[in-house]
C-alpha cells in the first residue's frame, strides 16, 4: 500500500453510522494482511473501521473501510486504508445473495481473470489496468471476504450517481469496458468455455417465487406512481406491462447465448458506483455479476443506469460506436481469429437483446438514483406490507428516476421494447 495520505482525511467521517461493522473486523484479523502487503511493518498503533458507502450505494454486501496507522521497522508511522468486502448476514439478505454466486464470481474475477487480461494486454506491448489490487482473499464455511487497495488513496472518485457521467467519462467507461470485452473473448479462444456460473444472471429457476413474489409486491405500488409521472398515455404502456411472471422469464430468456454471435464475459453490474476515476485513470470494481453472453448486457446497463439525462437518448448511437472502435482495437491487439463484429451488427444485438435495457431501467435504475436513504437496503425493498409498499412508492416517484422514466420509456417504446 502507498505510504501516502492523498485523498483521506485524518479524521475520517463515518458515511453510514447505520451500518453494524462486524466485530471480527479488528486488528487481529488485519495484522497478517499488513504484514504480507508492507514489507518493513512492525505493529498497528490505531485501527478504525468505518463504513465504505453511504446508504443505498451498496446492497449485497457488507463494505468497510479500514484505516491503519502502523508503525514500520525504521520507527516511522504509516498511514494506510483498505476497503473490506464481506457476505451479509443470512437475515439480512444473505441468504439471498448467497444462491446468487455473487462472491464466488468475485473470488474468482480477482484471482484468475483479471490478472489473466492484464497479461494478454502486456503480452501484446500495452499496459492496461482493469481493476484495483485484491491484497487478501478469505474463504471459510462462513463465506467470502476480499480486501481490496483502497482506490481513493490515490485520489480515484466516483461520479455523482444522482447527476450521472458527462460524455468524457463515458467515453472512458465505454473504452475501458471494450477492454474487458476484448481481453475476455480472446482468454475463451484460448482456454474454452468460462465456469458455468458465468453463464447465469440473477434471474434462474431457483430463485423464480423469489422474483415473481418481489415482483407482485412492487407491480401495484410501480403503476400508482407510474400514473403520478405525468407520463404521455400512460395507460397505453401500464397496459403493455409485463406481469411478474412474464417479467421473470424475460430474464430467463436473457441467459441464452447465441455461440454464432460475438460474446464476452460482462461485468453485469456497470453502473456509476462501480466505476472509479483519477486524473487519467479509470477502473472498474464490484465484479460480482460477471455474466457471459452479448455484450448488449453490459452496454444497456450502462447506458440505462449511468450517463447524464442530456446525453443518454440523445448519444445513445454515438455510445455504441465508440464501444465499436474501441473493441475493434482491442481485438485485434490480442490477434483475436474469429469474426469481429461489425458496428451494424452492433446495433443489431442491441435490438435482440433490447430486454436487458427495459429490465434495468425499471427494476436496477430506480435503486440508482435513489438518494441516500437510512432505509435503503435489501430487506426494506423485500419487505412486504404497508411499511415496504410505502418504500417502495417512495423510491418509484423519486423526482431523479422520473425524469429518467421520462425520457427512457419513450425511447424503449420507439425501439419496440415496451
Amino acid at each position: 500500500m502507498s505510504p501516502n495520505n492523498n485523498g483521506i482525511s485524518n479524521k475520517p467521517e463515518n458515511p453510514n453510522e447505520f451500518l453494524a461493522i462486524p466485530k471480527w473486523i479488528n486488528e487481529e484479523y488485519f495484522r497478517p494482511i499488513i504484514e504480507k502487503d508492507v514489507m518493513d511493518f512492525v505493529s498497528i498503533k490505531n485501527f478504525t473501521p468505518i463504513a465504505a458507502t453511504h446508504p443505498g450505494d451498496n446492497y449485497t454486501s457488507v463494505m468497510v473501510r479500514v484505516f491503519v496507522d502502523i508503525e514500520t521497522k525504521d520507527g516511522s508511522e504509516q498511514k494506510l486504508s483498505y476497503i473490506l468486502k464481506t457476505m451479509l448476514e443470512s437475515d439480512k439478505g444473505g441468504d439471498l445473495i448467497a444462491g446468487m454466486n455473487l462472491f464466488p464470481k468475485e473470488k474468482q474475477m480477482y484471482q484468475v481473470h483479471i490478472p489473466n487480461f492484464v497479461r494478454l494486454y502486456k503480452e501484446a506491448g500495452v499496459d492496461i489496468e482493469l481493476a484495483p489490487k485484491c491484497v487478501h482473499i478469505d474463504e471459510s464455511p462462513e463465506g467470502i471476504t476480499l480486501v481490496l487497495e483502497d482506490l481513493k488513496r490515490q485520489n480515484f472518485e466516483n461520479v455523482d450517481r444522482l447527476k450521472g457521467f458527462d460524455m468524457e467519462h463515458m467515453r472512458r467507461v465505454i473504452r475501458k469496458v471494450a477492454e474487458l470485452h476484448a481481453a475476455s473473448a480472446v482468454t475463451y479462444e484460448q482456454n474454452g468455455p468460462y465456469d458455468e456460473m458465468y453463464y447465469q444472471s440473477m434471474h434462474t429457476e431457483s430463485n423464480r417465487k423469489l422474483f415473481e413474489g418481489m415482483g407482485e409486491m412492487r407491480q401495484e405500488q410501480y403503476i400508482k406512481a407510474m400514473r403520478e409521472w405525468q407520463l404521455p398515455d400512460v395507460e397505453e404502456y401500464i397496459a403493455n406491462l409485463p406481469s411478474p411472471t412474464e417479467f421473470f422469464d424475460k430474464g430467463i430468456n436473457l441467459n441464452k447465448v447465441d455461440e454464432d454471435e460475438f460474446n464476452c464475459l460482462n461485468h453485469g453490474d456497470l453502473w456509476c458506483n462501480n466505476i472509479m476515476f483519477s486524473k487519467d485513470r479509470t477502473l472498474l470494481v464490484d465484479l460480482q455479476v460477471g455474466k457471459w453472453g452479448t455484450p448488449a448486457q453490459d452496454l444497456w446497463y450502462m447506458i440505462t443506469t449511468s450517463p447524464s439525462l442530456d446525453i443518454k437518448v440523445k448519444e445513445f448511437d454515438h455510445f455504441i460506436q465508440i464501444y465499436h472502435t474501441r473493441l475493434v482495437e482491442c481485438l485485434k491487439l490480442l490477434k483475436y481469429s474469429k469474426p469481429i463484429p461489425t458496428l451494424r451488427e452492433l446495433h443489431v444485438m442491441m435490438i435482440k437483446y433490447g430486454d436487458w435495457g427495459t429490465i434495468t431501467a425499471s427494476g436496477v435504475l430506480e435503486v440508482v438514483l435513489m438518494p441516500s436513504d437510512k432505509d435503503s437496503n435489501i430487506n426494506m425493498m423485500l419487505a412486504p406490507g404497508p411499511e415496504g409498499d410505502a418504500f417502495r412508492y417512495k423510491v418509484m416517484t423519486n423526482p431523479y428516476y422520473v425524469k429518467a422514466m421520462l425520457q427512457l420509456y419513450p425511447f424503449l417504446r420507439n425501439k419496440g421494447l415496451v
